[in-house]
């Protein structure tokens, strides 16, 4: 009988559209990337797989033809996103729909136009893929993914301060106006093993010099310097890309055979407890030593499914859900999980094993059946506890 009217109450819930849509992030996050200006039914999959936050690929920030004004450029095709979200309408998922800015071997903003200049850009560009015919107004917000470049002498491979405070100037307007903000740092844009800062993204870590010296495409916590000159209270959260190239993750996982929870316990620890980052090191920066700290309802773990391996991390199911357990156990659990691509659902392991990370952050947070019912209004909390 007491979950047959768990059933009505979960019914009531959702019976309505408005009250499957989102206005803000839901408590936790299972976010996945389209692929390079993808829109197909893997999108949708994933999102019947337990999503609740997508985040599409992707716009550079660049000028019009005639160097005139700023424009929004490239990204999938938006009658076909409009479509899509329209369908997760259709079905009751509640979505989070954000769009990255950048990518690997993307161009760097335009610094030719203020932040107040692209933000009336956004605006216009929101309303030009609108479709009301389709309940579709533009983008929830944005997320950056501004990295570097394969070929080593290009000046994508180099921020410089005006970039970096272009991002957390437009950060602020936008988050001011209600949009959400997010970034996605790789782990070393934002590495807390160090107090190092620079504008390059040419560097190697220590421990992989030896093993690997040709590969120099780290950077040095250039991501910190928007976090400590405009405020992580910015960026409704931030997600560190684990799977980058010969990280740190990597080699304690695969060189020194730590177990992922102690990995993850560790990160989290350093993450949350703050760690102190030497901006002097870069002329003009204008800051001092500063400390960085992203508490844990902001804090996002990095992964990517079957495509990784060699250089880029892959954690297996198995691994994943007892790291997690590790992080609730110990008091350090984290706003979600992001992975990186969509595209790449169903891919198999090195194992032969179809892998669907969707599925495995679903089965993961869902572990006790709680995730489902706490994202749910606290009236509704309140009443079902009472049927339990």
């Amino acid at each position: 009988m007491r979950n047959l009217i768990l059933y009505f109450i979960i019914l009531i819930f959702c019976v309505k559209k408005e009250n499957c849509k989102i206005s803000e992030l839901p408590k936790k996050l299972k976010i996945g990337y389209a692929s390079w200006g993808e829109c197909d039914e893997l999108i949708y999959e994933a999102v019947e797989n337990g999503l609740n936050v997508v985040i599409w690929f992707s716009l550079d920030m660049s000028s019009n033809a005639n160097y005139t004004k700023p424009e929004f450029k490239r990204g999938p095709n938006f009658y076909e996103v409009a479509k899509m979200i329209k369908r997760f309408k259709d079905n009751n998922y509640a979505v989070v729909n954000l769009i990255s800015i950048g990518g690997w071997n993307s161009p760097h903003p335009d610094t030719s136009f203020s932040a107040e200049d692209y933000y009336e850009e956004w605006i216009e560009f929101n309303n030009k893929i609108s479709n009301e015919s389709l309940d579709f107004y533009g983008f929830d917000g944005i997320d950056w993914d501004i990295e570097g470049n394969d070929n080593m002498s290009s000046s994508i491979n180099h921020f410089t301060f005006e970039e970096l405070d272009l991002m957390g100037k437009f950060s602020q307007i936008l988050k001011k106006n209600g949009y959400i903000v997010s970034m996605a740092p790789s782990e070393s844009y934002l590495d807390s093993n160090t107090q190092n800062f620079s504008l390059s993204l040419l560097f190697n870590h220590p421990e992989w010099e030896k093993e690997h010296p040709e590969f120099t495409y780290h950077g040095r916590n250039v991501y910190s310097y928007i976090l400590g000159k405009y405020s992580v209270d910015t960026f409704d959260f931030i997600s560190v890309q684990l799977y980058e190239g010969y990280s740190h993750t990597l080699y304690k996982y695969e060189r020194e055979k730590q177990s992922f929870g102690e990995i993850l316990y560790s990160l989290a620890d350093n993450y949350t407890k703050g760690y102190i980052v030497d901006f002097t090191q870069e002329e003009n920066s204008g800051i001092n030593k500063t400390i960085i700290k992203i508490p844990s309802e902001k804090l996002v773990i990095g992964l990517a499914n079957a495509w990784a391996s060699n250089q880029f991390l892959f954690i297996d199911e198995n691994d994943l859900i007892d790291g997690y357990r590790t992080l609730v156990k110990r008091n350090k659990d984290v706003k979600g999980f992001m992975f990186w691509d969509i595209g790449d659902e169903g891919k198999n392991t090195t194992k032969n094993v179809p892998f669907y990370m969707a599925k495995v952050l679903n089965r993961m947070f869902s572990e006790s059946n709680w995730s489902y019912y706490f994202s749910m209004p606290i009236y509704l909390e309140l009443l079902i506890l009472l049927y339990l």
